[in-house]
């Protein structure tokens, strides 16, 4: 006998099979790396955020692989609740800061982590002093009520600051603008903050 617990169970089952076949079929370069962790996850915290969060990472991942498919191979991305953690290694700190550029680009990323290390540090000048500088934008940053400081990733490199992330508009962008080219050290920013009313 057919019972409404069963074909719940059926539309539930007939939906993550749409949902799948979905992801794997928009990304085909490494569509199916999004996939592995849905069954544990979707328990925790709901099917809806697991497919949106397992939809992200393999976006990013397919960005990654076309900026340069080496890398996927020594990093790994996870996604929660639309916050986006990447580690692993890289050799050129200019890889790390596209990683953090990529992320943003996509919908519904709501924070981005780049706790990927490099490990080729020859063209980095002045270690300590890029570190004194991005502690200081952050500080600046996390102290200013007027920005939403989980928005912003900050990297420096040789006394550069690279700032990516979304604005809800113009006068946030400028103000985040305007701490990093504050910082002691900082000569050079460059901005790849998106204005929130941008599709993304």
């Amino acid at each position: 006998m057919f019972s409404y617990e069963k074909g719940l169970g059926m539309r539930n089952l007939l939906f993550i099979s749409i949902i799948t076949f979905f992801l794997q079929s928009c990304a085909p370069i490494v569509g199916t790396i999004g996939m592995v962790s849905l069954g544990a996850a979707s328990k925790e915290k709901g099917l809806g955020t697991s497919i949106n969060d397992n939809l992200i990472k393999t976006k990013i991942s397919n960005l990654i692989y076309k900026h340069n498919e080496d890398l996927i191979a020594d990093t790994k991305v996870f996604v929660n609740n639309g916050s986006v953690l990447f580690t692993g290694k890289l050799n050129n700190p200019n890889d790390k800061i596209e990683f953090s550029k990529l992320a943003w680009n996509i919908k519904g990323v709501k924070e981005v982590n780049n706790e990927i290390q490099v490990t080729d540090i020859s063209s980095i000048k002045n270690i300590a002093r890029d570190i004194a500088s991005l502690g200081e934008i952050r500080a600046r940053i996390m102290s200013d009520i007027s920005i939403n400081s989980l928005n912003f990733s900050i990297d420096v490199v040789n006394d550069k600051a690279y700032i990516s992330g979304v604005a809800n508009d113009e006068l946030e962008m400028n103000l985040v603008k305007s701490h990093a080219s504050s910082a002691r050290f900082i000569k050079e920013v460059y901005n790849y903050i998106i204005l929130n009313k941008d599709t993304r």
